[in-house]
């Protein structure tokens, strides 16, 4: 069994086949396209979140997306979440969980963060809430959405849905890649695999660049895949996990 990253970053001649046309010029053309920004409580564009902090800049991240998730479940502010020491040292422990299990690391990250660190990942956090308020779909808010896996593709955890919209966090500063289209588009998959096609929409949140790109499922599939419709790529690719004759030992 492989996870969804380790699978969007492999067997490239198959994703080469499935969808040709995902190449770097057209990401980074939806990425012109679709994009949109947050603006902050004045209706201004909002800066960049720079990093400021030595800890680990995955682990701000998870911290953010922690504090921002018990928040929302709990039904309160980012502020009020972040000041209760029990819900930050909850978020901020779960985060070092989560760098040690998608990174491969032996032990946890560095969790004794300085109050500065900290302060990165609140106000990182607070873009949630702004994200929430200003995105276009509205819907309930769901964190880490639970998808089955299938063939050798394990269970795995998505980032975010807000109604019909599922959503990619990507805390970092670096531009959209085809391997993160990918990894949505597996979750996409898996799901429509279960007969319970949740999301007709689906998009990529940047909560440090206060940026988010949010599309038709279809249309994009269509575009990247040369006409094909978002059930037969699923198909496909859901027939290619489940083949007992890829060999797994040899895309690592």
């Amino acid at each position: 069994m492989i996870s969804e990253r380790t699978f969007a970053t492999s067997f490239g001649s198959f994703w080469d086949e499935l969808l040709p046309l995902l190449t770097p010029s057209y990401v980074h053309i939806i990425s012109a396209v679709y994009n949109e920004h947050i603006t902050d409580d004045f209706g201004f564009i909002l800066d960049p979140i720079e990093r400021r902090a030595d800890a680990d800049s995955a682990v701000i991240a998870e911290f953010a997306f922690y504090l921002a998730k018990g928040a929302t479940e709990a039904g309160i502010a980012i502020k009020a979440a972040y000041d209760d020491v029990l819900m930050r040292n909850e978020a901020l422990n779960t985060a070092a969980i989560a760098v040690s299990y998608y990174e491969g690391v032996v032990q946890y990250p560095r969790t004794d963060l300085r109050d500065d660190e900290l302060l990165e990942g609140f106000e990182i956090a607070q873009n949630y809430r702004r994200f929430f308020e200003q995105i276009p779909s509205k819907g309930t808010v769901e964190f880490a959405p639970r998808i089955l896996g299938a063939g050798f593709l394990q269970t795995c955890q998505a980032d975010l849905t807000i109604g019909p919209a599922l959503f990619e966090i990507k805390t970092v500063n670096r531009n959209l890649a085809s391997k993160d289209v990918r990894q949505l588009i597996i979750y996409l998959a898996l799901q429509a695999a279960t007969g319970d096609r949740r999301w007709t929409l689906g998009g990529f949140f940047n909560p440090r660049k206060g940026e988010y790109l949010q599309f038709a499922v279809d249309e994009v599939i269509a575009q990247i895949s040369g006409g094909r419709s978002s059930s037969e790529v699923y198909h496909a690719l859901i027939d290619f996990v489940s083949t007992s004759d890829v060999q797994l030992d040899t895309v690592f």
